[in-house]
């Protein structure tokens, strides 16, 4: 997929022509980061924003008390520090690439020039960054009022969505997800993660791959004890 081919994918940008994405790719730098390498830490200037070109990244937050809440993983087309763009205020979480990974970035100042000759950009990004929020706001709904097992059913479903493999009539969340993985983005421990899988493969929801993937036997049933659970 071709730099043109990501940015027509990405909500900010699909509606430009073929010449704009052509200007903007002009202003593109590309950095590599290797795999458990920091790309920025909470509390840091946000003055660039990033296009996922290769690789993979972590977005997530670490509590007074060292507890991780994984955010995201992004992946190829995704993009993130988007709000660096507009604001240049610190960082409100912290990434991570989680394998060698190749960024797009623009500068808040390249990209404040580009804005000042397209402002019809500036409705756009409102529009990703009102979804972002509403996203932001049944995460936090879930969080408060939901109980851990629907947490951890969701975290597979999204995950599903984004990352899931599909091979006749189930879905594969690839191995590169770890217990631990999904413990922090449910908010719980390894240990009741695991247990819940458990039941869940018990009652033949899901059931552990040859090389650890999760396999999704029914999202459509997942879907149901989700919507049940509220």
């Amino acid at each position: 997929m071709s730099i043109i081919e990501i940015l027509e994918k990405i909500p900010l940008f699909s509606e430009m022509d073929k010449s704009d994405l052509q200007k903007i790719k002009e202003v593109l730098k590309e950095k590599r980061y290797s795999r458990d390498e920091s790309i920025f830490f909470e509390t840091d200037t946000g003055d660039i924003f990033y296009v996922v070109y290769e690789g993979r990244v972590k977005i997530y937050n670490v509590s007074r008390q060292g507890q991780v809440k994984i955010l995201d993983f992004l992946g190829k087309g995704d993009f993130f520090g988007e709000m660096a763009l507009i604001d240049e205020i610190p960082r409100s979480a912290n990434a991570l690439a989680v394998e060698d990974t190749l960024l797009l970035t623009i500068s808040h100042a390249e990209f404040q020039q580009f804005l000042r000759k397209h402002p019809d950009i500036l409705f756009k990004m409102t529009k990703t960054l009102c979804r972002r929020l509403r996203k932001a706001d049944l995460e936090i709904e879930l969080m408060t009022f939901g109980d851990v097992k629907s947490r951890l059913v969701s975290c597979l479903l999204n995950i599903i969505k984004k990352y899931g493999i599909r091979k006749g009539s189930v879905n594969i969340i690839p191995a590169i997800f770890t217990h631990k993985d999904l413990s922090e983005i449910v908010g719980t421990s390894r240990e009741v993660v695991s247990r819940i899988l458990t039941q869940l493969k018990k009652d033949k929801l899901i059931k552990m791959g040859e090389g650890k993937e999760i396999v999704i036997l029914s999202s459509a049933a997942l879907e149901k004890l989700l919507k049940e659970s509220h």
